[in-house]
């Protein structure tokens, strides 16, 4: 009798009785401790990059913006107003006692005439006060007018309105200014009080505080038809003549 031949295992057959043998897995890689010192001359490098850049960037800005107001400057060749005080005639002037002492009521109309000498650029003007005061600072009378805009190459003559009820306090303040107004020798002078930004086109810049400074003449100096020139004082602190 013949023996039987075992049958082949087919390709792929796994025996579910033997275990599967894993190839040995390798060790995890061991950390580096670094030194904090290490983690702290990488952080500082980084931030002295980045303020590098910061400030290359901000110098190449400036330069622009330098170049580009210069150029601008060489164009527009910019130029402050020019004041005058033109006129100043009083419709009512008294000077009144009274038990609180002596009182000024005056009223009058002053002109101030503004110049805009740059050919490209306009004038945008803020609301305007005027201040009129005389001799021993006494206030004889204050007008003021809404905004405007002052073309190129044009000359614009502003009239206020002035009113003053005003006490006159010291010794013989008011027989002063009675008498220095009826002799025409009582000195005066204008104080303006604006905000100037200039145009162009469309354009409009902010504006700056502008104190204009006028006169200190005698009344008779005024009408018989002195100008005088008016100095310009900007930012409270930079006078022009």
């Amino acid at each position: 009798m013949s023996q039987v031949k075992p049958l082949k295992k087919p390709p792929g057959f796994r025996d579910a009785t033997i275990p599967i043998q894993r190839p040995p897995q390798p060790p995890p890689p061991r950390k580096i401790n670094l030194p904090p010192s290490f983690y702290q001359e990488k952080k500082r490098r980084t931030c002295c990059f980045g303020c590098c850049c910061c400030c290359f960037v901000f110098l190449i800005l400036l330069l622009f913006l330098v170049a580009a107001g210069g150029a601008l400057y060489l164009w527009f060749n910019p130029k402050l107003p020019v004041f005058h005080l033109r006129s100043l005639e009083f419709t009512k002037f008294n000077v009144t006692e009274n038990q609180d002492g002596p009182k000024l009521n005056a009223q009058s109309n002053v002109g101030v005439e503004l110049k805009n000498p740059n050919r490209e650029l306009k004038f945008v003007y803020g609301e305007t006060k005027v201040e009129l005061k005389g001799e021993n600072d006494v206030n004889m009378g204050e007008g003021k007018v809404s905004g405007f805009v002052q073309e190129k190459k044009s000359v614009k003559v502003v009239k206020f309105v002035m009113k003053s009820n005003e006490m006159l306090y010291g010794d013989n303040v008011g027989k002063v200014i009675r008498s220095g107004f009826k002799s025409k020798n009582l000195r005066v002078s204008a104080e303006v009080s604006t905000a100037i930004g200039i145009g162009y086109n469309e354009w409009k810049s902010w504006k700056i505080g502008v104190r204009v400074s006028c006169g200190d003449l005698r009344l008779k100096q005024i009408e018989n038809g002195a100008t005088p020139k008016c100095g310009i004082t900007l930012f409270n602190w930079f006078h022009l003549n």
